[in-house]
């Protein structure tokens, strides 16, 4: 391994000597924050207790300060219709730019409590003299479970064909043409149909629109 040059070891001892401070600094900071944490919440206990036989009010100062600043903090971002907005650099850019503008506010404040961040990101800034937003993209699969009855086999082909969704079927009750449930048909008697035709061909017929000649089920199907 080759020697290391004055400057290298210059490097190397001023970054060890950073972290070392970083820790006494962080220290520092912590204790920082539970004294502005205790004085917000006005509890005076621990930095000047309150003798006997002495009025305890405390005044609320730093409390007062950040509550009255946070109105006209948050209003910098939310007065307006759009809370961040993207700058076109040449006339080509307009339209992504107007699109980027409206996909990130539509994100950040209808698919997430934009406001309620905002808020508590300038608060812990604050008293905490730190305010952090995390941000991240995460993928995920709803799952709904809906209940079907009295399908034919087009109307089930066609739930299963669905381009907008993967189905996967859960539960499936298949009944032969004509032989219904009592609570399935029009007429409740467990025929599945109770009409009449004036033309003579009877209940069940196999008219055009008739389910007669088609199997007919009911189950419950998972959409994702």
């Amino acid at each position: 391994m080759p020697l290391l040059t004055v400057d290298e070891v210059k490097a190397i001892l001023e970054a060890e000597a950073a972290d070392a401070l970083s820790s006494e600094q962080a220290s520092d900071l912590q204790e920082q924050r539970s004294a502005a944490m205790d004085y917000f919440l006005g509890d005076m206990s621990d930095h000047m207790p309150s003798t006997p036989d002495r009025s305890t009010a405390v005044s609320t100062d730093v409390a007062d300060t950040i509550e009255g600043l946070m109105p006209s903090l948050i209003e910098i971002f939310t007065s307006g219709d759009e809370v961040v907005e993207f700058t076109p650099v040449g006339p080509e850019d307009e339209d992504a730019a107007r699109q980027e503008t409206d996909y990130i506010n539509h994100v950040f404040m209808k698919r997430n409590p934009g406001f309620l961040i905002l808020y508590t990101f300038l608060k812990d800034a604050l008293l905490s003299k730190n305010g952090i937003v995390k941000v991240w993209h995460e993928e995920r699969e709803v799952e709904d479970i809906e209940e079907y009855e009295d399908l034919t086999d087009v109307e089930l082909a066609m739930l299963l064909d669905d381009p907008e969704a993967e189905v996967e079927i859960l539960e499936h009750t298949a009944y032969a043409a004509g032989t219904l449930p009592a609570d399935a048909g029009p007429g409740n008697d467990g025929s599945g149909d109770d009409r009449s035709d004036d033309d003579g061909t009877g209940p069940g017929s196999n008219r055009p629109g008739d389910a007669g000649d088609a199997a007919v089920g009911s189950g419950a199907a998972s959409a994702a």
